[in-house]
């Protein structure tokens, strides 16, 4: 049998938190889907099926996901980048409750997709894909990525 943990105090809870190493995190306004977009038909961030064009590399068709380890969902891994980004995205969210969603890092990321480490910022992941797919299974993939996520509920009060 496994052992209960129970926490007592927010001591405790901070302790755990900063125990867990490998967790990405991503902040998204209440209701929203936490890997998947509104559809967006033209500018820098239109979409295609809920994907970002600029968050992934596509054929010229616009089908294919090709790999790129140097994009990709954005994910933070340190509480640093997580403040900065909830800090950036609470402003867009124009008084609308933002939730912190996150994932443990590889144990939860279905084949096909993998964090690849932002050379340019330390505390910034992409949820790349590492193999060529179509975009229905790319769209398949994230929702089961957000379905694995736990959610902060109003995550800024922790941040």
């Amino acid at each position: 049998m496994t052992e209960l943990l129970q926490l007592k105090c927010l001591s405790d809870v901070r302790q755990l938190i900063s125990d867990i190493k490998t967790y990405r995190a991503r902040p998204a306004i209440r209701g929203k889907h936490p890997t998947l977009y509104p559809e967006r038909a033209e500018g820098k961030y239109r979409t295609i099926k809920g994907v970002r064009i600029c968050d992934y590399q596509f054929c010229i068709d616009e089908v294919w996901v090709l790999p790129n380890p140097r994009m990709g969902l954005s994910f933070s891994a340190t509480w640093d980048n997580l403040q900065f980004v909830y800090g950036m995205f609470k402003k867009r969210a124009k008084k609308k409750p933002v939730d912190i969603h996150w994932v443990l890092s590889e144990v939860d990321i279905p084949p096909g997709l993998k964090f690849e480490a932002d050379k340019d910022n330390s505390g910034h992941f992409f949820l790349a894909v590492n193999r060529k797919m179509h975009i229905d299974q790319l769209v398949k993939k994230l929702e089961v990525v957000a379905h694995r996520m736990s959610v902060l509920k109003g995550g800024g009060t922790v941040l």
